[in-house]
């Protein structure tokens, strides 16, 4: 039984909430290592890019979500 997956063009709201979610994920696992291994890097430039991230994620989320109410 083979699978047959037909493309479907993606919305702009689909794009952009796959992009904030995406961009999310790099931030929060990539800047707090890289500020981490830097020296004399404040803990709350740490602590904003972690916020800065889960930020993103809300907003990706959310865009998903009232997309997919349209």
């Amino acid at each position: 039984m083979a699978l047959r997956v037909e493309p479907v063009a993606k919305s702009l709201g689909e794009m952009a909430g796959e992009f904030c979610r995406e961009l999310a994920v790099l931030v929060l696992v990539f800047v707090p290592l890289e500020l981490y291994r830097a020296s004399g890097v404040s803990r709350w430039v740490i602590w904003g890019a972690i916020a800065g991230s889960i930020s993103l994620l809300g907003i990706g989320m959310a865009v998903e979500v009232l997309r997919e109410k349209e």
